[in-house]
């Protein structure tokens, strides 16, 4: 009897413990992290395929085709023209569409319609329109669904009049004259013939034009509809050639989708955050900038970017003279080159250790990094010559590019040591050392290296074109996270003798420093 009671007794107490598991009350004490404020790199998006875009962008056509009443042909070009903006197309079209038309080189000013004569022209009454809203339209001429006439209805926009087919006209292109019924005319009214058109339009989509392509009247910009373009294309390639480049223009002027910039990789990034984010592309694996397109360069912005970039293009080879691969040991003189890309030499001949960049003594370097890598303005220049100005400027730029090439190289020396540890890994594998997951930690650290150094590289240029009073503590930031990168190199070039604790806990510094001068310095607004 007394065991049955202890037996009830630990059943209820074990559903007490079952009620409190299975309450959720412990997800309430569990504080939501919140990825966008923790990781200044965090960036959301989607990796889509063409007929993913392709179904994205005619939604959109669609869309605003029933809310204005408009034909998808119009609707395409007027969000193309706002870079996919519905609100401002819809605002604009509701305001005042004739100036929208005439913006968008849908319809043609006043100033530019072509003047006919009588006999090319007869009044038609637009459907839906009153006796005394009768519009002038070409003879024969074809007026594109893609460009209405303001108080007219967008059915009766794109139409041929066959009672006129006996006519004639002269085509001012190749000067034949030829029925009516071959010409066809923009809203502007500027009449040619078929064949003119179509090969107007095989030299335009040979040039990469698709939805630029204008009538072919000298001061003319009306734009050629894509129903007329594909209307008068007779041969399969060019057809689908016109329609590549013109989603190709789609997309670039659509402000949440990029083209990766991978070699012949067709996906497109997707997103409604349009900052200066690295987006990887998942089947390619290419990274890059959201932003811009280019290289993804955090923290240094896109502007700051293009600019060193270009400055880099003019100076390089200056640079490059000036800044020798080899320096002499500080102590025995020795010449010794760089063959690894932690920047903590040691001299093979007197075994000196010392600093790559500067060649200060290593022992004292850990204090002394903010010196190395921060550069001293000369306090009286603005008094100097202007020649003495102009070496002050090119010593102040081989110093940032110096170190910026320097870590560029670097982590190319360091991609080849990785190459080496996969070998050596591999041999004790093979020899029942261990297996792949046990020495796993090693790659993380040389995964990590490479995702410090390359942010560290970036540094840079922002600090170079850098001005104001927060650039002390970003120079001091900067400081502290190259020592602990010098510091991660070093122990992973020496990785299979390195503890591992010791390892891994100089990882977590490392990335430490690097996300906090991310959440300081990173501009991630717009």
């Amino acid at each position: 009897m007394a065991d049955q009671e202890s037996d009830m007794d630990y059943s209820s107490d074990n559903d007490e413990f079952e009620d409190y598991y299975n309450s959720g009350l412990e997800d309430c004490d569990i504080e939501q992290i919140d990825p966008k404020r923790s990781d200044p790199e965090y960036f959301v998006y989607d990796c889509l395929n063409v007929e993913e875009v392709e179904k994205l962008l005619n939604e959109s056509v669609e869309r605003l085709s029933n809310q204005l009443h408009i034909t998808p042909s119009l609707a395409k070009v007027l969000l193309h023209e706002t870079k996919w903006n519905t609100a401002e197309v819809v605002e604009k079209y509701r305001n005042n569409a004739s100036n929208l038309l005439v913006s968008a080189r849908i319809k043609a000013a006043p100033a530019v319609m072509a003047i006919t004569s009588p006999a090319t022209v007869v009044p038609l009454l637009a459907a839906g329109s009153s006796g005394s809203g009768a519009v002038l339209m070409p003879v024969c001429g074809m007026i594109p669904a893609s460009a209405p006439i303001p108080g007219t209805s967008t059915k009766a926009s794109l139409q041929t009049i066959a009672p006129c087919a006996y006519r004639t006209h002269l085509c001012p292109v190749c000067v034949t004259v030829q029925s009516m019924d071959k010409f066809h005319s923009l809203s502007c009214q500027h009449s040619f013939c078929r064949d003119c058109w179509a090969m107007h339009f095989e030299i335009q989509i040979s040039q990469g034009i698709s939805t630029q392509i204008g009538c072919m009247e000298q001061r003319c910009d009306v734009r050629v509809p894509e129903d007329l373009v594909l209307n008068l294309l007779n041969r399969p390639i060019l057809r689908d050639k016109y329609q590549q480049f013109a989603f190709a223009d789609y997309v670039k002027s659509h402000p949440e989708l990029r083209f990766c910039p991978g070699p012949n990789c067709q996906i497109i990034i997707r997103s409604a955050d349009i900052s200066p984010k690295k987006a990887t592309c998942k089947v390619c694996t290419s990274a890059f900038c959201f932003r811009c397109g280019t290289d993804y360069h955090a923290p240094t912005d896109c502007h700051i970017i293009r600019k060193w970039l270009t400055k880099c293009a003019d100076d390089s080879e200056t640079a490059n003279y000036i800044s020798a691969h080899t320096k002499d040991c500080p102590k025995c003189h020795i010449c010794i080159e760089k063959n690894g890309g932690c920047n903590h030499m040691q001299c093979f001949n007197c075994k000196h250790d010392f600093c790559w960049m500067c060649l200060g003594d290593w022992k004292a370097h850990g204090s002394e990094y903010y010196e190395c890598s921060r550069y001293k303005e000369n306090p009286n220049i603005a008094h100097e010559s202007v020649h003495a100005q102009a070496r002050e400027a090119l010593k102040k730029y081989l110093h940032y590019y110096e170190r910026w090439e320097n870590h560029s190289k670097s982590l190319q020396l360091e991609e080849q040591t990785l190459d080496r540890m996969k070998t050596r890994i591999n041999e004790k594998v093979m020899k029942g050392l261990g297996t792949w997951i046990d020495w796993q930690y090693l790659f993380d650290a040389a995964a990590l290296l490479a995702k410090c150094r390359y942010t560290l590289q970036y540094t840079y240029p922002y600090a170079y074109f850098m001005e104001g009073s927060r650039k002390d503590l970003f120079e001091y930031q900067q400081a502290q996270l190259e020592a602990e990168i010098e510091n991660l190199s070093w122990k992973v070039e020496r990785a299979e003798t390195t503890d591992r604790g010791d390892l891994e806990n100089q990882m977590d510094v490392a990335e430490k420093r690097r996300t906090t001068l991310l959440k300081d310095f990173f501009p991630t607004e717009a």
